[in-house]
């Protein structure tokens, strides 16, 4: 057994224990349990880390994944591709936020112990599938294997900066999922008042924004998906979460009033369970695409936990006696509590689609009926439903603010322009889904056409506009920002959708065929004017790349230069010439010319033109940048950045822990960082001159010694 296997196991012998530990009311003890926990994942990550940087080729998993030839960079971020690694960095994450919950918010009631005790077990639970995957395990383990001298690399589709980013957004949004659920499970159980876990849901909800906008871009630039989304099964149990923690954000507004008390907490818990349904299908060996894994041992543990998770929070949430107070049955139909209630019903209807196509998809499969889901059967059925949640999005934008009337005369001739749109244009133009051949309602919402979303696009964008310069008035700063970040997050909202629809069902292709001999040839097809300017064919290493480069005349000129790679290891992979603009986006792809086309001198390219793609990209901007002032400004309410951060280092968790009050102990942990930066450069130099694991044993060392001594400053008498 290696260090990296030793320390994950000592990490889940003390969340273990600091889960007893704190259910029996020996907090002290549980908290410094906890922190070696953390203590443990962390330097089993960095073991791991090492072993990538410093080709470690005797764990099998750095073999398998990493090599030479990569550039330091991706190196490190090929922990994230496989299976054990995302694992490892999960549970990793995850014990860091529960550390970070219970440094900052401290243990003071039952629920708060609770709440512990339940993200304890969830991170428990997440180590045991970490060591089932054995991300340490040595390459001597299989039969035969001698230590070998090159790694098997990762694929060229993953060398991108936003590989790493898409992933590990990931796997953050799953970490703080887990402080709501483990709130809300200890709400149902103590039937008191629910912790505030507003934030953590925040937070949530921008990494895994982030994380589907980066997928999004990466998949339309790189991977040859012919668009940034396809409804993908994991897309699509993403988007399921996505919407499922946006309806949580909604119902904890209204849950000061009263309402929601059993639905709440459960979409809190649904929330979790999405990232563990969405690592269940990831590697369920059903369907093939680039989020596929080739099936994984951990499947009946996941399988088993949300059967009991989901068993357990019903029973919770129906034995709870506290009658629910509620508004929705108010005259006025636009009253807060009745357009939050069609919001979050709206919500919940949509995560249920995205959460069906995928789920038939892997029970068929495992009947041996596989089955394709089509694109069209998410879009005919999202569509209706993302009109009139943006609908109702302006309308809470514009209530209180307007007279009532005039709100629904506004609301009234806005949504008649969008009926007669989406019924007065002929059939099949710029429809939903026209084609698709699925029930006659199915068809019916198929036929309606995408442009009667632009009413309520200038409806929203307008409200959010008269909006914003009303709340120009309010004086509070924090309040401000708050109310700002609200308005940006629902504009952004609208013009995600748009870009969305425009650059999608207005998009066009223009196909053109050139022979090698028509060099320096203008062809022209749909408007699009393009010249052929060279074409290479090269061999870097055991890979054949095949380049193209042309220029293209349009609304402006410009060079593109796709390539076709054809790797021994990973097939053929094709990298499209993007090309962003304000009014399109347009993408040059060249699919490559197999040998007999060569033969034949033929080169095939395409270009697509996706028209105000520019749109969802400022949409997704304002969303993040929207979620980001709410959360600083409720920093900001709680007393500044600069208070929260010395909260964190020098908080008092509980009454029996001694806080850091000498003048040493504050020097000391803010030099921290320093530490660990001049503990690496040493390392590196002791790698060079000795080994990889005298250079590891060196910063385990440095972080032993800088522990005690920090240990002792701590309890020293003033």
């Amino acid at each position: 057994m290696n260090i990296g296997n030793i320390l994950l196991y000592i990490s889940l012998l003390s969340s273990c224990l600091a889960a007893v530990y704190m259910f029996t009311g020996r907090i002290k003890t549980s908290i410094q349990l906890l922190r070696t926990a953390a203590f443990s994942a962390t330097f089993a990550v960095l073991f791991l880390a090492f072993a990538f940087i410093f080709l470690d080729f005797s764990l099998f998993y750095v073999w398998q994944h990493s090599s030479a030839e990569l550039p330091v960079f991706y190196r490190l971020a090929a922990i994230l591709v496989g299976q054990e690694g995302t694992y490892l960095i999960w549970a990793w994450l995850s014990l860091i936020v529960v550390l970070l919950y219970t440094e900052l918010h401290g243990i003071h009631d039952r629920t708060a112990m609770i709440t512990n005790v339940y993200a304890l077990i969830v991170c428990a639970f997440l180590l045991v599938m970490t060591i089932t995957m054995t991300p340490f395990r040595s390459i001597f383990a299989v039969g035969g294997a001698s230590m070998p001298t090159l790694g098997n690399s990762i694929s060229p589709e993953l060398i991108d900066i936003l590989m790493p980013l898409h992933i590990f957004t990931t796997f953050i949004a799953y970490a703080f999922t887990i402080i709501p659920a483990a709130m809300s499970l200890a709400y149902l159980t103590k039937r008191k008042n629910m912790p505030d876990s507003k934030n953590y849901l925040r937070i949530a909800w921008l990494f895994l924004s982030i994380c589907i906008i980066a997928g999004g871009i990466w998949a339309n630039r790189l991977l040859g998906w012919n668009g940034f989304w396809q409804w993908d099964p994991i897309q699509a149990l993403s988007m399921c979460t996505w919407l499922l923690l946006t309806a949580a954000l909604h119902a904890v507004v209204r849950l000061n009033v009263g309402e929601y008390k059993r639905l709440f907490p459960l979409l809190c818990i649904g929330t979790f369970l999405g990232s563990l349904y969405m690592t269940l299908l990831a590697r369920s060996d059903v369907f093939g695409s680039i989020h596929s894994f080739p099936g994984t041992p951990t499947w009946w543990m996941i399988v088993i936990f949300i059967a009991i998770v989901i068993v357990f929070s019903l029973i919770l949430a129906l034995r709870r006696d506290k009658t629910e107070y509620t508004t929705s049955s108010s005259i006025h139909i636009f009253k807060p509590s009745n357009t939050f209630y069609f919001t979050i019903l709206i919500l919940i209807m949509m995560a249920f689609i995205a959460f069906w196509g995928p789920t038939v998809y892997l029970i068929l499969g495992y009947m041996g009926r596989a089955i394709i889901i089509p694109m069209e059967f998410y879009n005919i059925l999202f569509y209706p439903l993302v009109v009139v949640l943006s609908y109702l999005t302006g309308i809470c934008m514009l209530y209180g603010r307007v007279k009532s009337r005039t709100l629904a005369y506004v609301g009234i001739i806005y949504f008649t322009i969008s009926i007669i749109l989406a019924v007065a244009l002929p059939y099949g133009t710029h429809s939903v889904g026209a084609s698709y051949t699925g029930s006659y309602f199915e068809k019916i919402l198929g036929s309606i056409s995408v442009t009667s979303y632009i009413p309520a696009f200038f409806f929203v964008t307008g409200s959010v506009i008269f909006k914003i310069v009303r709340d120009l008035k309010v004086n509070n700063k924090t309040a401000f920002i708050h109310l700002n970040g609200i308005n940006f997050i629902h504009v952004g909202f609208v013009f995600i959708v748009l870009g969305a629809i425009l650059s999608t069902s207005f998009a066009t292709s223009h196909h053109f065929s050139y022979s090698l001999s028509e060099k320096g040839d203008y062809k022209e097809n749909g408007g699009i004017v393009l010249r052929f300017l060279d074409y290479r064919v090269e061999k870097i290493g055991s890979d054949w790349y095949q380049t193209v480069d042309v220029e293209i005349f349009d609304d402006k000129e410009y060079k593109a230069t796709p390539v076709f790679l054809k790797s021994r290891q990973f097939g053929y992979i094709t990298r499209p010439a993007v090309r962003r603009g304000l009014l399109s986006d347009t993408r040059v792809e060249f699919q490559g010319a197999l040998p007999h086309q060569i033969e034949l001198e033929t080169i095939e390219i395409n270009v697509k033109k996706q028209p105000f793609a520019s749109l969802m990209w400022i949409g997704c901007v304002l969303l993040i940048a929207g979620v980001l002032l709410t959360l600083s400004s409720d920093v900001i309410r709680r007393k500044g950045w600069i208070l929260s951060y010395l909260k964190f280092v020098m908080s008092k968790p509980v009454s029996d822990i001694v806080p850091f009050k000498t003048k040493e102990c504050k020097i000391l942990t803010l030099s921290i960082p320093v530490a660990v930066i001049i503990g690496t450069v040493i390392a590196i130099f002791v790698y060079e001159m000795l080994s990889y694991l005298y250079a590891f044993y060196v910063i385990l060392g440095g972080a032993v010694i800088l522990s005690v001594i920090t240990y002792l400053l701590k309890f020293r008498k003033p």
